[in-house]
């Protein structure tokens, strides 16, 4: 949780460096974490560095403390340029992805897994793939693993994937490595004449939307709390900064929420009205979808939908359509800033006093009590 008031000024300046590189959507967010509490700090002075420190600074370099990407990117020299200074550093946290990203495709009922690593081979990459086969391993299921050819231009690692994908066993389901790599998986199912999501339902990493929102189909990504880490990184070194006892070295920056699109809106069950069901009212959580409209789409009556899908779920259709949208508005509660009214929006609620009515009623709370408590 956020300081609501600064601590009173210290008599000098600290001068924090930091060295994020700030290429990929995650670390831009983590920037902005930074910079929003270094604003309300009136005793902190910010520098940009370079991500391998000792590009930038030496051990003469006057700052106070630094905020550093992972330990594995604190080079031995960059490590002699932080000696004697208060350093908090940031670790990509692979289990919280895996988590998400298993949890996301098993709740649609997937059996056949595989995981598409990007060109050059990348620890994160490794370690995020790691994650994922420990995870699924603990479902007892197996997860296939795409590795590149080591050089290759773009049209041949397509082809090269796309031949890939055509013989495993379907329907499937995708974790990329990060989003531009899953965008990579969406043209090679194009070139293999493989549906998205019927044969191979694609998730990426970070949820940038420059990415998602421009494939075809839109693409699910598990969404990094990017913000919220660079903003605990910035507290937990002023904190170190000030002398307090026990504070943090070291914070995870993971996954936070699945942010489903249509690259994952398949379902697979021995019914599949019921299965096409669950995907149009995944691939239409923003909207306001009456069980009436729904089953016109489907070609049946709004009797026949609600009797195959309580005989195949257990639940009333109504009742999950409420159940997707108010966790949906969890999410966006726990992870994001968005007012009640934008979250009520998103979720196909009608405004944001009948999310109000319909929280208190599901979970004896408010909104805004619930994002406190979060």
């Amino acid at each position: 949780m956020e300081r609501h008031s600064m601590e009173k000024p210290s008599s000098r300046t600290f001068q924090v460096v930091f060295g994020i590189a700030a290429v990929s959507y995650v670390m831009r967010n983590v920037l902005n974490g930074v910079f929003r509490f270094a604003r309300a700090a009136p005793d902190w002075s910010l520098m940009a560095v370079d991500p391998d420190l000792a590009e930038t600074i030496s051990a003469e370099t006057p700052f106070d403390g630094a905020i550093v990407e992972g330990s594995r990117n604190v080079r031995r020299r960059s490590r002699k340029a932080l000696r004697g200074r208060k350093t908090v550093e940031l670790c990509l946290d692979a289990g919280s992805v895996a988590r998400l990203a298993a949890g996301h495709f098993l709740e649609r009922g997937f059996e056949h897994y595989a995981f598409v690593e990007p060109p050059n081979s990348r620890l994160w990459a490794g370690e995020r793939r790691e994650a994922f086969r420990r995870e699924l391993a603990t479902h007892g299921l197996a997860c296939s693993v795409y590795r590149p050819p080591s050089r290759s231009d773009l049209s041949l690692r397509h082809r090269h994937l796309a031949a890939w994908l055509a013989a495993q066993p379907r329907p499937l389901a995708v974790l990329a490595a990060y989003d531009v790599e899953a965008r990579t998986v969406l043209g090679a199912c194009r070139l293999a004449g493989l549906g998205v999501p019927e044969d191979v339902a694609v998730l990426g990493v970070d949820d940038d939307p420059l990415t998602c929102e421009t494939t075809l189909p839109p693409l699910s990504s598990v969404a990094m709390g990017g913000e919220e880490a660079g903003y605990a990184a910035a507290a937990a070194l002023d904190a170190a900064l000030r002398g307090r006892p026990g504070a943090r070295r070291r914070i995870a920056l993971g996954a936070v929420r699945v942010e489903a699109r249509a690259s994952t809106a398949h379902f697979i069950g021995r019914d599949p009205l019921v299965a096409k069901a669950r995907a149009a009212v995944a691939a239409r959580i923003g909207e306001r979808l009456p069980v009436a409209e729904l089953a016109k789409a489907l070609g049946v009556s709004r009797r026949t939908l609600e009797l195959r899908f309580r005989a195949e779920t257990g639940v009333p259709i109504g009742e999950t359509i409420l159940n997707e949208r108010l966790a949906r508005a969890k999410d966006l509660l726990r992870t994001t800033s968005l007012s009640c009214e934008r979250i009520a929006a998103a979720c196909g609620i009608y405004d944001a006093n009948h999310l109000g009515h319909l929280f208190r009623r599901k979970f004896g709370a408010s909104p805004s009590s619930f994002r406190k408590g979060s």
